[in-house]
């Protein structure tokens, strides 16, 4: 795909998350960013094919914008929109954003306990299937020492009564 119609697929996309309501809407939008993440990476890798070095700026500074937009909307859908000087105080009381602010740390604190456990899980079947590996592989050395006792018996009978 060209640099023209991943740019044309990425104006669409955020053009889609300008409509969305951030908080009905966030794993659409979470979609929508991963989409743009992957075709963002599609640009990466046609600019590498660029010779023309007044092109290929040109390009990295649309690469550069689009990720810049990226992570804003990341940020934006994780913490909610940004606040202008104007309206910070208006909507909100300084104890009601303090609540907020530590339930999503609170959230966050549990995400991360639940993602540490994880870990564990996942390290503790790892080294249980190290040892499985490990008893296999000597088990499977074994069977072929026992094999080639087998064949060189085999072969040796075979010798006999040919004789």
């Amino acid at each position: 795909m060209a640099l023209a119609d991943n740019y044309e697929e990425l104006n669409s996309i955020f053009t889609e998350i300008k409509g969305l309501d951030a908080k009905s809407d966030k794993s659409k939008i979470e979609e929508l960013l991963e989409d743009a993440t992957e075709i963002l990476g599609d640009v990466e890798i046609n600019m590498a094919s660029i010779k023309d070095p007044a092109k290929k700026k040109e390009a990295q500074e649309k690469y550069n914008m689009y990720q810049r937009k990226i992570k804003a909307e990341k940020r934006k859908t994780l913490l909610g929109p940004e606040k202008t000087e104007g309206n910070k105080g208006a909507d909100m009381s300084g104890v009601a954003k303090s609540r907020q602010g530590l339930d999503k740390l609170n959230k966050a604190k549990d995400l991360l306990a639940d993602t540490e456990e994880v870990g564990q899980k996942v390290l503790s079947d790892l080294a249980i299937q190290k040892e499985q590996i490990k008893r296999s592989t000597a088990t499977m050395k074994e069977t072929n020492k026992e094999l080639s006792v087998a064949q060189k018996l085999a072969n040796k009978m075979s010798r006999w009564w040919r004789a």
